[in-house]
């Protein structure tokens, strides 16, 4: 773990802010960040590469009202954080634990909206008893209670990193080989996928 990974890992909790908590200015998408960190750890075509695969891959679903499919941002972050840099990870078992975080990170997600709920009946008891709000401190700590998490995960990601990289050249060849394959794929899911949402807006 270096001071760059950890940098990249508290930057990247902070753009997932993007994804639907705040901004939406899409600087939160893998094909947006993944070049760009891929830049900074010397590695731009892996980075770039990877972020369009998590691009595509993740275009057909949108967190959109209590929709929350797997967290992209932090899907894609995770496996760059993986894979990037010195002593990474193969990308085939960067991308696999990509999937894993992303979808561990959904559930951290849904636990926090499900308190966030209590935040409006507390504002709404407030301006009940003709008392300010406080709506924007109530929003700021809850912003920082989301990136705290998803810092806290991918912090989490890179103490395991490198048992993951030690591990992994001796995992079962038919493990190897079987996610050697679905990265291979992953291309041709995420293209199906982006077609699947060209029709859905058509």
């Amino acid at each position: 773990m270096t001071t760059a990974s950890i940098g990249a890992a508290a930057a990247l909790a902070v753009i997932e802010l993007d994804a639907a908590s705040a901004a939406q200015v899409m600087v939160s998408r893998p094909a947006v960040f993944g070049p760009i960190l891929g830049a900074v750890f010397g590695q731009p075509a892996l980075g770039a590469g990877l972020g369009v695969i998590w691009e595509l891959l993740t275009l057909d679903e949108a967190p959109i009202g209590g929709h929350l499919p797997i967290n992209a941002t932090a899907a894609a972050g995770a496996c760059l954080l993986l894979c990037l840099g010195p002593g990474g990870a193969a990308p085939e078992a960067a991308v696999a634990c990509g999937a894993v975080v992303g979808w561990t990170h959904r559930r951290f997600e849904g636990a926090l909206r499900k308190r966030r709920a209590a935040c409006a009946v507390r504002c709404e008891t407030r301006l009940s008893a003709g008392n300010a709000p406080f709506l924007g401190r109530t929003a700021w700590l809850e912003l920082g209670k989301q990136a705290g998490m998803t810092f806290a995960v991918l912090l989490a990601v890179l103490v395991l990193r490198p048992a993951l990289a030690q591990w992994w050249p001796g995992a079962p060849d038919s493990l190897q080989a079987a996610l050697r394959l679905g990265l291979a794929a992953s291309p041709w899911l995420g293209l199906a996928a982006l077609l699947h949402a060209l029709k859905v807006i058509a």
